[in-house]
C-alpha cells in the first residue's frame, strides 16, 4: 500500500457526509463518486462504515483510476463497509456489462464488501490492467465476483468470495497475475479459466462450491498449495486444451484435494 503521508487522503462517510463538505476527516464527502470526481492522483479514499449505493447518491459503475486506492477496513475484510450497485460498462472486448467497479491501471481496492445482485452482475471488472484487490469480501453477485480479461495482471489476495451465483473468479483472454490466499465458497464455480489465462494460483481454499476450479480453453495456470475440499460435484475439472501446472517430483505443488463428492 502507498504511504499515506505522500498522497492526498479523502474521507467519505455515507451517514455523516455532505455533498457540500470538502472531503476532510471532520467534513467527509457523502459518496465515493464525489471523491472520485476530484480527479486527484495519487489519492487514498478512506471509507467509513455504511452502505454505498444509488440510494445514497452513488453513480455506478465506480471507476477507480490509476494511482487511486479505496480503503475500508482490512482487518475485518470490509465488514460493514458495503458497496452495492450496478451500472453499464462498455467493454472493448465483451460489449455492455453490468458491473459495480471498474479498476484501471494500478488502482487498488482494499478492505470493503462489494455486491452486485443484478442477474448478470459482476462486482469488479479488470480488463488489461494491473490493479490490486485485497482483504475484501465479494458476495451475492448475480454472475461472478471478479472478471479478469484482456492482458490483465492483477494481484488478488486475502479476499473472501462467497455466495456468488456463477463463480467467484473468472479469468480469460491472456490474463495472468497472482491469485493468493483467498477463500472461495458456496458458488457454482470457485475459479473458472479459459482462453490463454495463465495466473499463479496459490494458497487458496476452495470449499462448498459445486466445482472448485475449471481449467478450459488453452489456459495454463500454475497451481501451488491450494486446498479444494467438500465441493458438491468436484475439485479440479480440466477441459479442452487446458493444462494446469500441478508440479513435479522436483517441484512439488502441494495441492490438496479432499472430500469432494463426485471427483477430485
Amino acid at each position: 500500500m502507498v504511504n499515506s503521508a505522500l498522497v492526498a487522503t479523502i474521507y467519505v462517510n455515507p451517514v455523516t457526509g455532505d455533498k457540500n463538505y470538502k472531503g476532510l476527516r471532520l467534513q467527509p464527502y457523502k459518496t465515493i463518486s464525489q471523491a472520485l470526481a476530484t480527479k486527484k492522483t495519487p489519492m487514498i479514499i478512506q471509507l467509513a462504515p455504511g452502505t454505498y449505493s444509488t440510494e445514497n447518491g452513488e453513480r455506478f459503475p465506480l471507476v477507480i483510476p490509476p494511482g487511486v486506492i479505496i480503503v475500508g477496513n482490512e482487518a475485518t475484510k470490509g465488514k460493514g463497509i458495503t458497496i452495492s450497485g450496478s451500472g453499464n460498462y462498455d467493454s472493448p472486448l465483451f460489449g455492455t456489462q453490468n458491473i459495480t467497479i471498474l479498476i484501471q491501471g494500478n488502482g487498488q481496492l482494499i478492505g470493503v464488501t462489494v455486491t452486485n445482485n443484478n442477474v448478470k452482475g459482476s462486482a469488479i471488472w479488470i480488463e488489461s490492467t494491473n490493479p490490486r484487490v485485497s482483504d475484501s469480501t465479494l458476495t451475492k453477485c448475480g454472475r461472478e465476483a471478479i472478471f479478469i480479461c484482456g492482458h490483465a495482471k492483477p494481484v488478488i489476495t486475502d479476499n473472501i468470495f462467497v455466495e456468488n451465483a456463477n463463480a467467484g473468479l473468472v479469468l480469460t483472454g491472456h490474463g495472468k497475475g497472482e491469485i493468493l490466499r483467498n477463500a472461495l465458497e458456496d458458488s457454482a464455480l470457485g475459479i473458472a479459466m479459459s482462453g490463454f489465462a495463465a495466473p499463479l494460483i496459490a494458497d487458496n481454499k476452495l470449499s462448498a462450491n459445486q466445482i472448485s476450479m475449471v481449467v478450459s480453453g488453452n489456459s495454463r495456470p500454475v497451481l501451488r498449495h491450494n486446498f479444494m475440499t467438500a465441493n458438491s460435484q468436484g475439485g479440479l475439472f480440466i477441459n479442452a486444451k487446458g493444462i494446469p501446472d500441478l508440479g513435479s517430483s522436483q517441484d512439488p505443488a502441494g495441492n490438496i484435494f479432499n472430500q469432494n463428492i463426485d471427483f477430485d
